[in-house]
């Protein structure tokens, strides 16, 4: 088990460190960044999964539709709650848009799956679990509040806050579809694959259609705003660089974590879905402390402490479920 907490870990600080790469995207345009980034990550995934399991399109196409809808389902709405993470970030950082996404995804991702194994936690657990719910709301309040007045008021940071939302109850959804992709991971597991190649395929009908629905999202936004030759401004092939390179952190963290929860066991997709994004929220706060979001922060500084550490004490109320 303490090899699935080491590679839980890495994944953390992957997970934490990749949206550094969504603070900036010129020549591009928003949704010609977005767009790109989504195509790359659909290669990085699939690329990865049939190197790790050379058989995979086999295995797909012995899998019965029924057994894909709900990951590509979830998939999708992480892909579209995920276009809110960028956007977010670029409104409001990644300190506050991560504390209140993560905040919220920890619930979701925690407890859907509870609900639909029929393992809802009952007396002592109950208590517990009702404690993290109540301590999560007063995080996200007090971690939204700080990034408000730091930004100097409602108005300002309003969208940001919908937007960082919108986000964490996608990415809830993410680790949901990734719990119902046993039956592909199974698949792998028959073949004799390596523990890392099953993360891999159990991730990949989520990923997939999730970043189909931002890629396709994209393709109308530069459509409607006619942004399409901001792929071509000078510039746009190092950025190209830079966002494969993010899209390689960011699945490197998605692939140790399911990794993480074989290593890990039963509670591995409960307990490591709650670690893993309580070391993202410590990462991606030092990440926005060191790139200046909180320089004139003052006493909003110590409130978004407060939020962050009243959050992470919730998910330790969580353990107990």
């Amino acid at each position: 088990m303490l090899a699935g907490f080491v590679v839980l870990l890495i994944a953390g600080l992957c997970q934490g460190s990749f949206g550094l790469g969504y603070k900036k995207y010129p020549p591009f345009s928003w949704a010609a960044f977005w767009g790109v980034y989504c195509l790359l990550c659909i290669v990085v995934a699939t690329g990865v999964t049939w190197i790790l399991a050379p058989s995979l399109w086999s295995v797909i196409g012995a899998q019965q539709a029924s057994y894909w809808g709900l990951p590509l389902f979830c998939g999708a709405l992480w892909g579209l709650s995920a276009i809110g993470f960028s956007k977010g970030i670029d409104k409001i950082g990644m300190s506050m848009v991560y504390g209140i996404s993560m905040g919220i995804s920890t619930v979701v991702g925690s407890v859907l799956p509870m609900i639909m194994n029929g393992s809802f936690p009952r007396g002592k657990s109950l208590a517990a679990f009702a404690a993290e719910l109540i301590l999560t709301v007063v995080g996200v309040v007090l971690v939204t509040v700080a990034g408000v007045r730091r930004d100097g008021g409602a108005g300002k940071a309003k969208l940001g806050v919908v937007l960082a939302i919108f986000s964490g109850l996608g990415s809830g959804a993410m680790n949901l579809g990734f719990s119902y992709s046993q039956r592909v991971s199974d698949a792998f597991s028959a073949l004799g694959y390596s523990q890392t190649a099953v993360s891999a395929g159990k991730w990949l009908p989520v990923l997939v259609g999730g970043l189909l629905a931002g890629a396709i999202w994209c393709a109308g936004e530069l459509s409607v705003r006619k942004e399409w030759k901001t792929l071509t401004d000078p510039g746009s092939g190092k950025r190209v660089v830079v966002l494969f390179g993010v899209s390689l952190i960011w699945y490197a963290a998605l692939l140790l974590y399911g990794l993480s929860v074989t290593l890990l066991g039963s509670i591995g997709e409960t307990v490591g879905w709650i670690l893993f994004n309580a070391l993202a929220l410590v990462i991606s706060v030092g990440w926005g402390l060191w790139s200046g979001e909180w320089k004139d922060g003052g006493e909003n500084k110590k409130l978004l402490f407060a939020g962050c550490g009243v959050l992470i004490l919730s998910w330790f109320f969580t353990v107990m479920v």
